[in-house]
This record gives C-alpha cells, sequence and structure tokens, in this order.
C-alpha cells in the first residue's frame, strides 16, 4: 500500500512535453518519447534503457530536455522497483534543476517510502522554501506522510501552510481547505466563503463538504451543483452528488452523477465512482448491470474484501 501511495505522488514530476526544435537532437526526443510509452505500458525497465539511450544522443551539455527525461527516467526506476537508482536521478535533477521545488518533493518521497523520514523532512523543507506559497506542495507532503504512519511530522506542513502570510483569494481557498482537513469548521468555513466572494469556483467544492457533514444536505446539493455547472467541475464533485442523491433515495439521479464523473478527462476517485454506481444499480435492482461493473472494479482493485463479498450476493440475485 505504502508504494501504491508514493507512486501517485510520483505523477507530478512529469514536464510538458517538448517539441523538435532546432537545438535538440531528434532521435533524442524520438527516444524519450518511446521511453514514456514504455512507461505508461508498466514495461518499466524497457522505458529506463530508452531513456537512457535518449540521454546518450544529447548534444554534450544539459539542457531541459535532458532534465525532462531525467523526471520521466526518476519514475520508471521507481515504479520498476529500482529506488535507489530513483534517488539517485532526482539527486542528479536537484544538482541541475535547483529551483525547481519537484525534485526536492520526489526525492523526499522516496526516503519516507523507504522509512528515512529524517531525510524525507530535510529534502521537504527545501521543497517548500523554494515554492513557500504552493499550498497544494504543503497538502500532499501532508498527504504522503500522514499515509505511511508519520502523521505528527505531516501536521506540521498543514500548519506551516496556515502561517504564510497570503491575503489573496487563491490563499483563502487553500487555507480553507486546510481548516476543513484539520477539523476545523469555522475557520474553514470563514476562508472558503471569502474565497467563493472572490469567485473561486473551487471552493465551493470545500464549503459543499462542510454542509454535507453536517447534514445540510440541501446547501450541500445547491453548490455542488453550481460548482457541477463550472467549466472547473471535478470527479470528486460528481461522487459527492451522487451521495447526497443516494441518501435523498434518488437513485437514477445518483447514478447519473456518478456516470458523470466517470467521463471527465481527469478521475482521481475512480473506485468511489465505479462502486457509488453499483450501489445505485443495486437500489434499482438492476443487478446484472451491477455485477458487470463489480467484476471490472476488482479487475482493479483485487484486494477489496468488502467488493469481493459484494460480488458474491450479486452472482445469486
Amino acid at each position: 500500500m505504502r508504494k501504491k501511495i508514493i507512486l501517485l505522488l510520483l505523477t507530478i514530476s512529469m514536464t510538458t512535453a517538448l517539441v523538435g526544435c532546432g537545438k535538440y537532437n531528434q532521435t533524442e526526443i524520438d527516444l524519450r518519447d518511446q521511453g514514456i510509452e514504455a512507461l505508461d505500458s508498466g514495461d518499466y525497465d524497457n522505458a529506463i534503457d530508452l531513456f537512457n539511450k535518449a540521454l546518450g544522443k544529447s548534444i554534450g551539455k544539459v539542457t531541459d530536455l535532458e532534465i525532462d527525461i531525467n523526471y520521466y527516467k526518476a519514475a520508471a526506476q521507481f515504479k520498476g522497483g529500482h529506488f535507489k537508482d530513483a534517488e539517485k536521478t532526482y539527486t542528479y535533477l536537484i544538482k541541475y534543476d535547483k529551483k525547481n521545488y519537484e525534485a526536492y518533493f520526489l526525492r523526499g518521497s522516496i526516503y519516507a517510502n523507504e522509512g528515512e523520514v529524517g531525510e524525507a523532512i530535510t529534502d521537504y523543507d527545501a521543497a517548500v522554501a523554494i515554492d513557500e506559497k504552493n499550498y497544494l506542495l504543503y497538502i500532499q507532503i501532508y498527504e504522503n506522510l500522514n499515509s505511511l504512519g508519520y502523521t505528527d511530522q505531516g501536521l506540521v506542513y498543514l500548519n506551516d501552510a496556515l502561517k504564510v502570510s497570503d491575503k489573496s483569494a487563491n490563499g483563502k481557498y487553500y487555507k480553507g481547505r486546510i481548516y476543513y482537513m484539520l477539523g476545523q469548521t469555522a475557520d474553514a468555513t470563514e476562508n472558503l466563503e471569502a474565497a467563493i466572494d472572490k469567485d473561486v469556483i473551487e471552493a465551493k467544492l470545500y464549503l459543499a463538504k462542510i454542509y454535507q457533514d453536517a447534514g445540510d444536505f440541501d446547501k450541500a446539493q445547491k453548490l455542488l451543483e453550481e460548482y457541477a455547472s463550472s467549466d472547473e467541475v471535478t470527479s470528486d464533485a460528481m461522487a459527492a452528488l451522487g451521495d447526497i442523491e443516494m441518501t435523498n433515495g434518488n437513485y437514477e439521479s445518483a447514478l447519473s452523477y456518478y456516470q458523470a464523473g466517470l467521463t471527465l478527462d481527469s478521475i482521481d476517485n475512480m473506485p468511489a465512482l465505479m462502486k457509488g454506481q453499483v450501489a445505485a444499480l443495486e437500489k434499482l435492482d438492476r443487478y446484472s448491470e451491477a455485477k458487470d461493473i463489480l467484476t471490472q472494479y476488482l479487475d482493479s482493485y483485487p484486494d477489496d474484501e468488502v467488493a469481493s463479498k459484494e460480488l458474491v450476493f450479486l452472482q445469486t440475485r
């Protein structure tokens, strides 16, 4: 489980693909692209080999292309289980990409995963020093440390984020989100409402969560529907709307929200959406469809014992 959590964080390292302009070796770019395809397909050792070949075609100095390739290479090394090699690659990147917080953050994540929490903290501190108003970075560090059992160390970063001097609308949004994570509802509400007043749409999602937690589903649903109608809708919002409709007994509507979430380009909560679909279909007595979706779910998440027992039940219907 620890490895899976770190992998989610490692994906932030991917930089924008570079176009083949004159100052780059086209063979290097082609090998880089082949390596990315191998990485995406799970062929990690081949990806590493291709990235090394790409680096061997460099023009003799470190450019943004070599930095880009090394970020991909480090991700392939980690996903392939070559943790020490990934650590060395990030150390190399820190040498040549000193002002980029990601290399410190990602190396710190490897240290944390290996139980070297002191080294992890050192790198995490370096990362936030580079980008001290990157609230998402503080949140990611907390979530990473918390998932690995270092909750107290992680909480330090959430509280440090709240100390950042920032009166911007974006600052209000993230601080409201962090207060919500800390269970400080009044402060969370105050900051999120201030962000909404400044047209930060994402704040409606977290304010809706507060109302939902308090059992005020009408207010939560109103905010979520406003959020869902925006261009910034997320799969989390679709799942939350589905959950509210399930609570209200509106199973067809709940199913439509879960399905809508699964059609988005970016999905951060696939298990919740798929299981929500199954629950809604069961309530609608559409057991055959529910069984098919739950079977697909277990293909991707075979360790879910509750879902496995549910599938046995559905097979009897």
